[in-house]
């Protein structure tokens, strides 16, 4: 997967592989629609550098849409990986690229907003 880093890199919301590794990406047509699915898995990053946390395995895959490229509907499948302190309780990093209470990455809810404002809004990202 290493040689489709930097196109996942102008592909994914900005920032993303920093925290991210690309672990499997394919192509998927369901009916007249062509899917993108890109699988991340977090890296072993620790928050603020700590020392003292172990790797735990990951957590379930959460599914979020992103910016269709090019006509193809774009989910990208995230597992956060676990990670226990000393005391073996869990510890996870804080990510923004998620926007809280949706499905979507924070740059495709920015743009939502923007466009139709706060109104609900039941569209092909949503």
């Amino acid at each position: 997967m290493e040689q489709y880093r930097l196109l996942a890199e102008c592909l994914l919301p900005e920032h993303m592989l920093d925290w991210f590794e690309l672990a499997n990406v394919h192509v998927e047509i369901k009916d007249d629609t062509k899917l993108v699915h890109i699988y991340l898995d977090e890296n072993e990053l620790t928050p603020d550098g700590r020392t003292d946390l172990r790797p735990n395995g990951f957590t379930r895959e959460s599914v979020f849409h992103d910016f269709p490229i090019r006509g193809h509907e774009v989910l990208l499948h995230v597992r956060r990986r676990r990670l226990l302190d000393e005391g073996n309780h869990n510890v996870m990093t804080e990510c923004k690229f998620i926007q809280e209470s949706t499905r979507c990455s924070t740059e495709v809810a920015a743009f939502l907003k923007q466009a139709f404002g706060d109104a609900p809004y039941n569209g092909p990202f949503v």
